[in-house]
């Protein structure tokens, strides 16, 4: 950064101002060459890093590579383990319907070295989401059927509010299968 540089962003700034901004980019600068490593002596160190790791395993007794042995197995199990038990729980959590953005911010809480306990808290995390699911579904269906008005079909009416029923409803109600009505025994006799 230069003079010109600064005073064009700070046109108020004093020469000491800018001699104090231009001292502290410098010791930036200076900080940040020392800690910055040459790509050449990095790979230099990994090369020797390498070497010295087959040096001392070359410098093992049969017992400590049996045992060294032992360890890589181990840990390879153990992650083989895991992703095993990662893959029952996706599989658990897609069966309750969940997509993988739904759950990878909890399956990394949900999946340990344990098989049982992955698929249990899988499990009890499906059963609670299903079930706020089916509770939401119906607390809406409810709050359909109270926003709807009456239910006895096309006038809307609900049937009990004292209206005047039409003459052929009056009709219908009054026809019998099987038994005549008073009135209607009264209407054929006077016809007689």
């Amino acid at each position: 950064m230069t003079k010109e540089q600064i005073k064009e962003q700070f046109p108020d700034a004093t020469e000491e101002q800018i001699t104090a901004i231009l001292n502290i980019n410098g010791t930036d600068l200076s900080a940040a060459k020392k800690n910055n490593v040459d790509p050449k002596v990095l790979k230099q160190l990994q090369e020797d890093s390498a070497a010295y790791k087959k040096l001392q395993e070359a410098g093992l007794t049969d017992e400590e590579k049996i045992q060294k042995a032992l360890n890589d197995a181990a840990a390879s199990k153990a992650d083989f383990q895991k992703k095993s038990n990662r893959l029952d729980v996706e599989k658990i959590l897609v069966g309750a319907g969940l997509t993988e953005d739904d759950y990878k911010d909890l399956i990394d809480g949900l999946v340990s070295e344990d098989a049982e306990a992955s698929k249990t808290l899988a499990t009890n995390l499906a059963t609670m989401l299903t079930k706020q699911k089916e509770a939401a579904v119906q607390r809406t269906k409810e709050e359909l059927m109270d926003g709807t008005k009456g239910g006895s079909g096309g006038t809307g009416n609900s049937g009990g509010g004292g209206e005047e029923k039409p003459d052929d409803v009056k009709n219908a109600e009054s026809i019998s299968f099987g038994s005549v009505s008073k009135e209607a025994k009264a209407a054929q006799d006077y016809y007689k």
